[in-house]
């Protein structure tokens, strides 16, 4: 049998795709994966629920594709703001302008809290992908240490991956705090003093 030719994505579908996964992303923030409702995302996006599903088959599809793309964004930002080629060089200071520039978009920080806690459940649908994000976070990180330590920027006798999950984790819990009632605290300016502390350290 003939396989069906690959559908075509009109300037139309792209605008829908797009309103689907702003509403998704509000709705998911507001009320979490699993009590938000593709219903409710479509007619948000003022759509039925079969014509959503013509563009995402399925919820766990519509969460997948909206986690992605934040992340490809925040991941582009980095790339361009950073402008260097190389993960490792740009590792440690990269994280800190990918926090200050998730913080200018706030509901999409939110869902990410909202999800990742979620996601602790290992049949939710982004669980994996959770587990792999936090994982090639920390081996990004962990090599931008290793660079520095060996340019002698960093302390020899720290450990890049225990270093690593303590930056992911206080970005975490700092995350928390500004969510939990501390709108003004500005944790990527936490972030990049506790990593200047650390370098000048590196030479006492």
């Amino acid at each position: 049998m003939a396989s069906r030719p690959a559908r075509r994505t009109t300037p139309k579908g792209v605008q829908a795709r797009a309103r689907i996964v702003a509403e998704a992303a509000r709705i998911f923030a507001r009320d979490g994966y699993r009590a938000g409702s593709l219903a409710a995302i479509a007619d948000a996006a003022g759509l039925t629920q079969p014509g959503l599903l013509h563009y995402f088959p399925t919820k766990a599809a519509l969460l997948l594709a909206l986690i992605e793309e934040r992340d490809a964004r925040t991941a582009s930002f980095v790339r361009e703001h950073t402008g260097s080629s190389d993960p490792a060089e740009t590792a440690l200071d990269g994280f800190v302008d990918g926090v200050r520039h998730n913080t200018e978009e706030p509901h999409l920080v939110e869902l990410m809290t909202v999800l990742s806690a979620e996601s602790i459940s290992p049949d939710h649908p982004a669980h994996d992908w959770f587990v792999r994000r936090y994982e090639e976070l920390v081996a990004r990180l962990a090599a931008g240490v290793s660079l520095e330590q060996r340019v002698g920027r960093w302390h020899s006798e720290i450990d890049p991956v225990h270093a690593a999950r303590l930056l992911v984790g206080l970005a975490d819990g700092l995350r928390l705090q500004r969510l939990l009632g501390r709108p003004d605290l500005d944790h990527a300016a936490l972030l990049a003093d506790l990593l200047r502390r650390l370098r000048s350290g590196s030479h006492d």
